[in-house]
């Protein structure tokens, strides 16, 4: 028996309420009952929980666990304040907590995470501990049907549609360089989509039309439209001239009437950019504008360029409509729209003419077609596109030399050259990742990136001499610091500040966007920190950190930041490897709130691959309401735990993220309102 205590007390502590026990144990009796609950906890970890009913809950939760919440949550989460907009002292019993099992799931994570209570802040001891665990991991999962969208009865609490939205600017561009073979800077032309939901652009509640901007998608059809046909007395460039043959399918001549060239040449363009078939009295409206044209002017051209510029215009291709039935309510989506959707999705264009052809037949429907259909777009370089626009956005990337700089005169390297670089690499990884069905897992301890030359300079390594000028993949060899998301550049200056790193920032980072915790804005009245790295050591930049620790207000955020952020310290705003900074050695060892500790980015990217299931779950929550298009909401779980239990199941395989969610119920099917 006092060999059994011995075990226990030469653990080595994993948290700071471990220490503390540990050194309350040192000190007690040892009993008969003590020594066989340390033989329980020490051998079979924590106790078991069994399915306690609804009046045990209530009665556990009123003797035992609200009181000890008045003691230790109540200062910071109840009527006098409430942190994070979260106020416990209302909830007073369990049917109220019922309504509400998100809040105390999270809560039981933070608890059993010693996050909460903050550091410095009064603690429970290990029976109290053990009583609120016990009692959380007992509550009730919430039951949801995963074949359920909205209804005209629920729309009001679960938002399951979205009505049909227009492009995104940058599928606007993707899909205007598929239809007419001409790539235009829409960026510079186009305004700035808002994003919402998840954090996406293709959120439809954001997506709205102006003036301004119908002004430019004329100014973008018309410039694009004239490289092609250019007037009657120029001829099309010569790059341009695969592109115009693909839209000049005939020519009149002899055996084919003017009228007859224009409506084949109208009818599949507008297929293609409608993304379906075109009526009879679609067609009469764009055929009118090309006879308009050649009566006034006899120039074939000029006459099939305002017709196909008027197509561009509408409605039908600005905007990805789901037209709905005869009868509301819950129905499969038609053909043309899952087209769409999947094209949308894998692509952030339109679907090509194989796709259509499928929908257009209904083969698109059978299942083996359909997820056949999936991983040939997903082989397509057109699949480039779910780099560009979800891994851009989940990672927070996209404002990276915009609203994100870093000081030019101090960095004089980071040019727009290098700053297309940094992105590049990020987009050329993650659709390494998928076009080659790597594990996903890769994100957080790859071996390996992918550089152009002046990325190359960055990193210190050499780039093979064939294509030097061309993106390589680059082999990090017994050098764990590099590789994966957190060796990339790009992460390193958007979380920095224009003269100086910020382990704050890089540790908020790495919470919010790879773990998907969410941080609170800092407490007022924050005193700020030197934000010049010339004008403040390693070391006492580091110490001035430790200072916000010492506050609770602070030390609930900076105890689970710092340590992380001080793990990329390393790492300068431009992503080289330093040593020391003025003159200090850099210290990048990190303390978590949980006692684990590592030190520098090799042994970090240990810590997110201990935590990948975590940080997984999160990765695919974000592409679910990427996919989507909207905010998530309770029933959307059963889709991302199906692709989870996908992932786990088949070695992280990244397909197996897009297939699931491509092929759920929710993506595959639509709420339309009942008519009143």
């Amino acid at each position: 028996m006092t060999g059994i205590l011995k075990l226990f007390q030469s653990q080595q502590p994993s948290s700071r309420f471990a220490v503390k026990f540990k050194n309350q144990l040192s000190g007690m009796r040892v009993t008969s009952a003590l020594l066989t609950f340390l033989c329980c906890s020490v051998l079979t970890g924590p106790l078991s929980v069994h399915a306690a009913s609804e009046a045990e809950l209530e009665e556990t939760f009123s003797k035992e666990v609200r009181p000890l919440m008045d003691r230790y949550c109540f200062r910071c989460h109840g009527e006098k304040k409430q942190k994070g907009g979260i106020n416990f002292e209302n909830y007073e019993n369990f049917s109220q907590i019922k309504n509400r099992l998100d809040l105390w799931e999270n809560a039981k994570e933070r608890i059993q995470s010693y996050e909460m209570p903050p550091e410095g802040s009064k603690q429970p001891d290990y029976n109290q501990f053990q009583t609120m665990m016990r009692w959380m991991r007992s509550l009730p999962k919430p039951e949801i049907d995963c074949n359920k969208l909205a209804s005209d009865r629920t729309q009001s609490y679960y938002r399951g549609y979205v009505m049909s939205r227009r492009l995104t600017r940058e599928e606007y561009g993707n899909s205007l360089r598929d239809l007419v073979g001409v790539s235009l800077p829409v960026s510079k032309i186009l305004p700035k989509d808002g994003a919402g939901g998840e954090g996406f652009d293709t959120n439809g509640d954001t997506l709205f039309t102006s003036p301004l901007a119908l002004e430019r998608y004329m100014e973008c059809a018309d410039t694009a439209l004239r490289k092609l046909f250019p007037g009657e007395c120029e001829m099309p460039a010569a790059k341009y001239s695969d592109a115009r043959a693909k839209i000049m399918t005939v020519v009149p001549g002899p055996d084919t009437p003017v009228d007859e060239a224009a409506k084949e040449i109208v009818y599949s363009f507008a297929r293609k950019a409608f993304r379906r078939t075109v009526d009879d009295y679609e067609m009469e409206r764009y055929l009118e504008l090309f006879e308009r044209s050649y009566e006034r002017r006899g120039s074939f051209d000029d006459a099939i360029r305002l017709a196909l510029n008027g197509i561009l215009l509408s409605p039908n291709f600005l905007f990805l409509a789901e037209p709905a039935p005869d009868e509301g309510g819950v129905h499969p989506l038609a053909p043309f729209p899952l087209a769409s959707r999947l094209s949308y999705f894998i692509w952030a264009s339109t679907p090509d003419e194989r796709l259509l052809d499928l929908a257009e037949s209904g083969e698109l429907l059978k299942e083996d077609v359909y997820q056949s259909e999936i991983y040939r777009m997903l082989d397509d370089p057109k699949a480039r596109g779910l780099a560009e626009r979800f891994a851009m956005q989940w990672l927070e990337l996209e404002s990276l030399g915009e609203a994100s700089k870093l000081d030019p005169v101090r960095f004089p390297e980071f040019t727009p050259e290098l700053i297309e670089e940094m992105k590049e690499e990020v987009v050329v990884f993650f659709h390494h990742l998928f076009s080659e069905d790597r594990p996903v897992t890769e994100l957080f301890d790859a071996d390996y990136t992918f550089a152009g030359p002046q990325l190359a300079q960055i990193y210190g390594v050499d780039l093979p001499e064939v294509d030097r000028a061309e993106f390589q993949r680059v082999v990090f060899e017994n050098n764990p610091t590099r590789g994966g998301v957190l060796g990339m550049a790009a992460v390193h200056a958007a979380t920095s500040y224009p003269l100086r790193t910020s382990p704050v920032l890089r540790g908020k980072w790495i919470l919010e966007s790879i773990l998907g915790d969410r941080i609170p804005p800092p407490p007022p009245n924050v005193p700020a920190l030197e934000v010049d790295d010339e004008k403040v050591s390693a070391a006492s930049l580091r110490e001035q950190l430790e200072l916000h620790r010492t506050q609770p207000d602070c030390a609930a955020c900076h105890n689970r930041m710092d340590p992380l952020g001080f793990g990329m310290e390393n790492f300068d705003p431009l992503g080289r490897w330093r040593d020391s900074m003025e003159g200090a050695e850099i210290n990048a060892t990190g303390t978590l709130p949980s006692g684990r500790t590592f030190t520098g980015p090799g042994e970090l990217k240990q810590v997110l691959m201990e935590q990948k299931g975590k940080a997984l779950r999160h990765m695919v929550k974000k592409m679910v309401g990427y996919a989507f298009g909207r905010s998530l909401n309770k029933f959307d779980q059963c889709v991302i735990d199906d692709t989870m239990e996908a992932l786990q199941s088949n070695d992280y395989r990244a397909s197996l993220m897009v297939e699931t969610i491509a092929t759920s119920y929710a993506f595959r099917h639509r709420y339309y309102p009942k008519s009143e």
